[in-house]
């Protein structure tokens, strides 16, 4: 159920079809994806070029 609701929700936000399945992350793998996103997302702010 929860699949098929993130898969139409994608559909409406990309051209592109993605297929959502469901699956088994073990132990802390949802908050180490967490943690690599939020790094990279300061590493953007921090270290991105100067506008001109």
């Amino acid at each position: 159920a929860l699949a098929a609701r993130v898969e139409a929700r994608l559909a409406a936000m990309s051209p592109l079809h993605t297929e959502v399945r469901a699956g088994t992350l073990g132990g802390t793998a949802v908050l180490r994806g967490a943690l690599l996103t939020a790094r990279d997302a300061a590493q953007d702010d921090l270290f991105a070029p100067e506008p001109n």
